[in-house]
């Protein structure tokens, strides 16, 4: 076997799961057995595929024709950070499993991987070890997490303030481009505009007290904590208002 080509993987109760698909537009997207799309990828630049949902439906036909299983990584975008408890829910496709962490724990180290019916005996008991699974402290801490999130009046304040936010960073000088959803954002810069992205984020931390992340050198991520209200939104536009001028 060559070895630069994917590698079925073989599931408990069947053949190989997949053995290569592609999907237009996201070459990243043909890899191995199985499908793994991150929805938002938020160490970059705030782009993903929801920016391109037919894609999504692309990779879930795929899927299905193959026999393959559609794996989406929620581990940043989900959890209420795009306005709704899972990412996946604003395209309407829906995956076969879904990856999570982070903000499960509330602070504390935890992962896990969620599956619809399709994979639910996949894994059996001794099939797959990690150094924090099924800790006490961390499961305790994800079910209150998932208590406090899973509310819809919560998500419904990601979406708005999301929006509210959204309009306003379009309007600061030298933006040519606001993504993302919920309260995972993005504004993009003109090239030739100064200060750059990094120069803005180091101002804003020094002189606004106000925490940003320069992601690209003409791209400012914005990550606030889903819990902010209106005023604090107003606030923190108005103390980059005052670096990016």
């Amino acid at each position: 076997m060559n070895p630069s080509e994917p590698t079925p993987l073989t599931a408990r109760q069947g053949g190989p799961i997949l053995g290569r698909v592609r999907v237009p537009g996201d070459k990243s997207i043909s890899h191995r057995a199985l499908i793994l799309g991150a929805l938002t990828v938020g160490e970059t630049t705030i782009t993903g595929l929801l920016d391109g949902e037919d894609v999504l439906r692309t990779a879930r036909a795929a899927c299905d024709a193959h026999g393959a299983a559609l794996i989406f990584d929620e581990v940043q975008c989900g959890l209420g950070r795009a306005g709704t408890l899972w990412a996946y829910q604003h395209s309407g496709v829906v995956p076969d499993a879904l990856t999570t962490a982070k903000a499960l724990g509330g602070g504390l180290p935890i992962g896990a991987l969620i599956t619809g019916e399709r994979l639910a005996d996949v894994f059996a008991p001794g099939d797959h070890g990690s150094t924090f699974a099924g800790g006490p402290v961390q499961c305790a801490a994800g079910l209150a997490v998932l208590d406090v999130i899973d509310d819809e009046d919560l998500l419904a304040s990601v979406r708005e303030l999301g929006e509210r936010l959204r309009h306003a960073l379009a309007e600061l000088p030298g933006v040519v481009e606001v993504r993302g959803r919920g309260l995972m954002l993005a504004f993009e810069l003109d090239p030739d505009y100064r200060p750059g992205a990094a120069d803005i984020v180091v101002r804003a931390l020094r002189e606004q007290r106000l925490v940003l992340n320069a992601t690209g050198p003409t791209t400012v991520r914005l990550l606030p904590p889903l819990v902010i209200d209106e005023a604090q939104a107003d606030d923190a536009i108005g103390r980059l208002r005052a670096v990016v001028h």
